[in-house]
């Protein structure tokens, strides 16, 4: 029993959350918000569990390169988040590196389209972790827990894009 352990531990898979909103806005809109890492505080959830944190932007806003790093204050966590891709008004890639309180490399993905006079934005969160780590992170709720920060920061993200659209 112990070798089926060992080998489903080590048997490579991957966690994905997808998570949905229509916000009242152009695909434009939401993609300059999206892409803008120095207007990630109006719509991170991160930053409703920890205000406190210590956060800044390298490289050149809304290009491929650029990071936002974090450093948690109350909630002890580490890392940065980087573009990896991006199509205009369409689509972005962003990858995580979490170095505290472990290490972990999600990626966040977000797909744009047209919802009438709205944007429905579809964003996929995936996780690389084994199926033992996978069944362990449902058992004890995490997984649960990543999909309602992942709702909150759509919400948030649809308010301050409304927000924004309103004045224009």
């Amino acid at each position: 029993m112990l070798i089926v352990v060992v080998v489903l531990g080590a048997t490579k898979s991957t966690m994905q959350i997808v998570s949905r909103t229509s916000i009242a806005a152009s695909k434009s809109q939401v993609y300059q918000l999206l892409a803008n890492y120095q207007r990630f505080p109006e719509w991170s959830p991160f930053l409703v569990a920890d205000p406190q944190q210590k956060h800044w932007v390298t490289g050149q806003i809304g290009e491929v390169g650029s990071k936002f790093h974090w450093v948690g204050v109350s909630e002890e966590s580490e890392g940065y988040q980087e573009i990896k891709s991006l199509v205009v008004d369409k689509s972005l890639e962003m990858a995580c590196t979490i170095t505290k309180p472990f290490e972990s490399k999600p990626t966040f993905s977000y797909d744009l389209s047209a919802n009438g006079q709205n944007t429905l934005v579809t964003q996929t969160f995936q996780m690389p972790c084994s199926l033992i780590e996978k069944w362990m992170l449902q058992i004890f709720g995490v997984q649960t827990e990543i999909a309602t920060t992942n709702t909150l920061g759509l919400s948030l993200l649809k308010k301050a894009v409304e927000k924004t659209a309103s004045l224009q």
